[in-house]
């Protein structure tokens, strides 16, 4: 019984085949092969959520188009050296969320079907975190493809998304989280958008402005948020002080670590994995004990947990599972292998869990890549 189950754990994961194989050389096991769950998955996706057209459909959501989703894909595409797709996906992006929409290069976050039954944007705010993972996809696009003009596209959309996406506040600058979350006095940051990595390789791309800067707002923004709960999780949302700086815990709704805190945790083990920052390792460190005692006594995680620590939902989640395993690689193995064990047994012929779940889908292969190292094409831009 025990080898059964671990044999199908092995399949669950894409690293045990019926059929004889030959052993993958030291280039392909630290990443020149693509694990065949990620082929299997993504050529899922592409069936279930993208359109001919390029457009990625949220099912659950009504079948909304956000640029989150148009940016996980381009993000995957690149990843998986699928240019017709990221072709696409970007072009659906620029098309319908930001051509005759914004004065600027940045996306709306929402489009879909109106009241009166026309299909528009519905919300012409940016999203942070969408506009930044473009770039980046962007980016990495020009790399992989040799092809400038991708390139050409990212440093125009990052020269908005600093002017427009960026302020000071307390002598120190800050990703804001969209254009229409400040008041007079404050603004509403998600922690979950801060990606340190993504900064370092802005910075080497876009030599005008100073992304660095926000390499250390990063690392600033998540020890304080997480100084605000008695878990040390971060939250969903925080409060930021626009006179001084400071980080401030929001209401019940807002200080959960649940739906978005847990990206926290794959942007910083993919920081860590890149680059090495020593902050990276002291952050996962400090912030995941509380978690790591849950999983020990329990062997499960709620997916909605209250900053004193409270579960507020009876379930769990699998996306958050599989974006914690690879950062607990650098805290606790057994804990990460336990999460992962039970991501991959969600897993049938290129679904996690849920078929109609868009957010399920990505998060879980973001965390399967980089719980299994892969990290193409990320690692021509390590330095």
């Amino acid at each position: 019984m025990k080898r059964r189950f671990l044999l199908q754990s092995l399949v669950a994961y894409g690293l045990f085949s019926c059929t004889p194989r030959p052993a993958q050389s030291e280039q392909e096991t630290r990443g020149g092969g693509v694990p065949p769950i990620l082929a299997e998955s993504w050529s899922a996706y592409l069936k279930g959520f993208v359109q001919q057209d390029g457009r990625v459909i949220d099912h659950k959501g009504g079948g909304i188009s956000t640029s989150e989703g148009q940016a996980y894909a381009m993000l995957r595409a690149v990843w998986m050296n699928d240019r017709e797709t990221f072709d696409r996906t970007y072009k659906w992006g620029v098309d319908n969320l930001n051509s005759n929409i914004r004065h600027d290069r940045l996306w709306a976050w929402k489009w879909g079907k109106d009241n009166d039954g026309a299909w528009r944007v519905l919300d012409r705010a940016f999203a942070f975190d969408a506009d930044q993972d473009v770039a980046l996809a962007l980016i990495l696009a020009s790399q992989t493809w040799n092809d400038p003009k991708y390139g050409a596209d990212a440093r125009r959309l990052l020269a908005d998304l600093w002017n427009i996406g960026t302020i000071v506040s307390g002598n120190r600058r800050v990703m804001l989280a969209g254009d229409t979350l400040c008041g007079a006095a404050s603004c509403r940051l998600n922690p979950s958008y801060a990606a340190p990595y993504a900064y370092r390789i802005f910075a080497k791309f876009d030599t005008a402005r100073s992304w660095n800067e926000l390499v250390d707002a990063s690392y600033n923004l998540l020890e304080s948020a997480s100084a605000l709960t008695q878990t040390g999780l971060p939250p969903d949302w925080v409060g930021l002080q626009m006179k001084d700086g400071r980080i401030t815990i929001g209401d019940e709704k807002d200080s959960v670590f649940s739906y978005d805190a847990f990206r926290v945790y794959w942007r910083v083990a993919l920081d860590r994995q890149l680059f090495n920052d020593d902050r990276a390792d002291r952050y996962l460190k400090q912030s995941l004990g509380w978690l790591v005692r849950e999983w020990q006594m329990k062997k499960r995680l709620p997916a909605v947990i209250s900053a004193s620590g409270q579960s507020r939902a009876d379930y769990e989640s699998i996306e958050m599972l599989a974006a914690l395993a690879p950062a607990l690689r650098f805290v606790d193995s057994d804990v990460a292998a336990g999460m992962y064990n039970k991501v991959a047994a969600r897993y049938s012929g290129g679904i996690w869990a849920e078929k109609d779940s868009y957010y399920i889908q990505n998060w879980a292969w973001f965390g399967a890549a980089l719980y299994n190292g892969y990290t193409a094409p990320f690692d021509r831009m390590r330095y």
